[in-house]
């Protein structure tokens, strides 16, 4: 267990991104579809912002007008500028941002393209898979 150890490493590779102006219908069908938390959202090919399902629920749950909300696009709903790290980061560098704020994924940049995504999740697999490498070598 390396706190050295590359973001790549344990990132989620195979990232689903939304459209800044996808509605908040594609957004809903993409989350379930993927059964996906999190999800990136670009702009001309570049990350813009990140929608998560809780942000998604909120804001269908509490809406009156429904039909209208579905219309409404990812990028009037996303957090806006979304903390990321590129793909030379190291674990240690993604658990101190999840430390410091309230958020549960990271995109994960090459430049100015999305490559990955990084979650509590992925964290948490990756420390398991170390206690039981380390318990099997004991």
């Amino acid at each position: 267990m390396n706190s050295n150890t590359s973001i790549a490493d344990i990132m989620t590779k195979e990232v689903i991104v939304l459209d800044a102006n996808d509605s908040l219908t594609e957004a809903e069908r993409v989350f379930g579809n993927h059964n996906l938390r999190h999800a990136p959202v670009i702009l001309r090919n570049e990350l813009v912002g990140m929608l998560s399902l809780v942000d998604l629920r909120r804001s269908l749950e509490f809406d009156d007008d429904i039909a209208t909300k579905r219309l409404a696009k990812v990028g009037q709903l996303m957090t806006p500028d979304p903390v990321h790290v590129q793909i030379g980061a190291t674990l240690g560098d993604a658990a101190k941002l999840f430390m410091e704020d309230d958020f549960h994924a990271i995109p994960v940049l090459d430049g100015n393209r999305v490559v990955g995504i990084v979650s509590t999740t992925d964290v948490i697999r990756f420390l398991l898979e170390s206690l039981r490498d380390l318990e099997e070598e004991s």
